[in-house]
């Protein structure tokens, strides 16, 4: 299958990878957490209770999702339309932020995004970005990097995007709130985050983007049949 699976924490560079490695090869790019906040800001705009999983699973099961091309200049991998709505400018909202780990934990939600999500795979020349993309939605897909850094280096990452987007923000209330995404994502019992046996690890605690591109690179062309990459 012509699918790189990219997976890892929370702030790990995923989304910054998975972008610039479809570039180079001219595939195709999605974020895969990008359909769970769509999903979850439909559910905050809709009044949904969020600790209602029946509820939420519904919605899930009953709302069409459709991912198309990113729009222009952003730094979204897609857009993403629920329900005839562009969900993609709210998709880093502070309240979807702080709601959509609930959102994702829900054992049906998860099904109906990884239906989704497969569907995209299916059509092949894509890199796909998530927690559970080489373990559940791709298990066979060509090429698997799992991406690694410490949780300090990650805190400094998100607090600096935040900052960069207007947000005051202290350091260590990052790195607490994505310590605990950690906890809630690998004790999860549905698709916990974990890597997958045959993933390329690759702690980017002391590489730059650039390096971390190359070094992906690097991989995929290892694996990949030549053409694949033309």
């Amino acid at each position: 299958m012509s699918v790189i699976a990219i997976d890892g924490p929370v702030a790990s560079g995923k989304t910054v990878l998975g972008r610039r490695l479809a570039e180079r090869l001219g595939w195709r790019a999605l974020d895969t957490g990008v359909m769970y906040r769509a999903l979850t800001w439909l559910a905050l705009e809709r009044g949904v209770n969020l600790q209602d999983e029946t509820a939420l699973t519904r919605l899930a099961e009953e709302t069409r999702l459709k991912v198309g091309p990113p729009p222009p200049a952003s730094s979204e991998s897609a857009t993403i339309i629920v329900d005839d709505q562009d969900a993609t400018p709210h998709l880093r909202s502070s309240h979807v932020e702080a709601s959509v780990s609930i959102v994702a934990a829900v054992p049906g939600v998860r099904r109906r995004m990884v239906q989704l999500q497969r569907e995209e795979a299916r059509q092949g020349r894509i890199v796909m970005m998530g927690r559970d993309i080489g373990t559940v939605v791709a298990e066979d897909a060509a090429v698997k990097i799992y991406l690694e850094a410490s949780p300090e280096v990650r805190a400094q990452r998100r607090a600096a995007e935040r900052c960069a987007a207007g947000a005051t923000v202290k350091e260590a209330s990052v790195l607490e709130e994505l310590e605990n995404r950690d906890r809630q994502d690998k004790k999860r019992d549905d698709s916990p985050l974990r890597p997958s046996k045959s993933a390329e690890r690759l702690n980017t605690d002391d590489m730059s983007i650039e390096e971390t591109v190359k070094a992906a690179l690097r991989i995929a062309e290892s694996r990949l049949p030549k053409e694949a990459l033309l």
